[in-house]
């Protein structure tokens, strides 16, 4: 091979190009890396049938987070569709027809007791997103003595509420005050209004619309304090096992909804207006007050709000059972070491 004779110009040249090639590599091979990675080329997305159980701004996280792309953004194609009933709900999760879904209530509790493999791993609201409402001439919860009541459905968020409220006010349920299941929070309303009930359970932003009305809030549950799983991410076990990275995608896209629901008031109030079908802007600025500050940035499930679930549930078992029995919450607890809530709120 003949020998090539270079300037020294050209030898300057040459070895200050290979200092620099030599600091580059690492990025270099990092990008062509990615470059060439399965994750990196263009892939279809997932499709994934997913719900919510109520027209509430507590259930507005999955909203947002289709509505701003995030499913998309981590390679879900998502249809949402509505069931206004945990227990359908979830009911559709151990047939298999929905694999991830957002929903309302214990029946994901009452049907693991029952023997189904569900599991929890997120909890997006962990206190009672409702209301105590009552007609004008009703000024106080103990005034509902001898009244009618009304829920949703039986063993639902809002029968847990109105049960609750009774009995901290003194008063025994079916007895003192009559419960009677209308089916859904419209229907509720629209019993007060019709006059056929004299309080009943609502949720903003419904209650709102009602204040609005003159009917009277006699009590907002969240303010008691009160720690209660009301809206859930529920999956089966063998899902979890079988397709984590599908949870975990799911769990992502979440998590980016509830940081926009938390920093974009504007963006967040219009989804909301949309899915609601309300558009009184006093009325979706009240339901954002009530809500936003209480969604979790990381939606862990909690001992103590399952607990509370569970005392709540007729099935003797239930008081026997360990709460962390129900959750699952270790994809959550990657994602915040991963740092991946932190980038979110930078």
């Amino acid at each position: 091979m003949a020998r090539i004779i270079r300037s020294d110009e050209e030898r300057s040249f040459i070895a200050t190009m290979s200092k620099k090639i030599t600091l580059w590599f690492p990025s270099i091979l990092f990008l062509s890396l990615f470059a060439f990675s399965p994750c990196a080329r263009a892939q279809p997305l997932a499709k994934l049938l997913t719900g919510y159980s109520s027209v509430s701004g507590s259930q507005a996280v999955l909203w947002i987070a289709k509505e701003a792309g995030a499913f998309r953004r981590h390679g879900l194609e998502v249809d949402l569709i509505f069931i206004s009933s945990g227990s359908k709900m979830t009911q559709a999760v151990i047939a298999g027809e929905l694999k991830v879904t957002q929903v309302g209530g214990t029946a994901p509790m009452t049907a693991r007791l029952g023997g189904a493999d569900i599991k929890i791993v997120a909890v997006t609201f962990d206190t009672l997103p409702n209301s105590i409402v009552a007609s004008a001439e009703i000024r106080s919860v103990r005034d509902l003595k001898g009244k009618r009541i009304g829920v949703s459905r039986f063993g639902s968020n809002t029968d847990f509420v109105a049960r609750y409220v009774l009995m901290r006010n003194g008063l025994t349920p079916d007895r003192d005050v009559a419960i009677l299941q209308l089916g859904d929070v419209p229907s509720i309303f629209a019993a007060l209004k019709a006059g056929s009930v004299e309080a009943g359970v609502l949720s903003h932003p419904t209650t709102a619309t009602a204040i609005k009305l003159g009917l009277r809030e006699l009590l907002d549950v969240a303010e008691t304090g009160v720690q209660f799983p009301s809206t859930s991410i529920i999956t089966t076990e063998s899902f979890l096992r079988n397709q984590p990275q599908m949870v975990r995608r799911y769990l992502m896209a979440v998590l980016e909804g509830i940081q926009r629901y938390k920093t974009d008031e504007a963006f967040a109030k219009k989804v909301i207006g949309e899915y609601a079908r309300i558009q009184d802007p006093a009325v979706l600025d009240e339901t954002y007050r009530r809500y936003a500050p209480k969604i979790p940035k990381i939606p862990y499930p909690t001992s103590g709000s399952i607990r509370q679930g569970l005392e709540n549930l007729p099935d003797p078992k239930a008081r026997k059972a360990q709460p962390e029995e129900f959750y699952d919450d270790s994809i959550l607890r990657v994602l915040e070491r991963e740092g991946f809530i932190d980038r979110l709120y930078r």
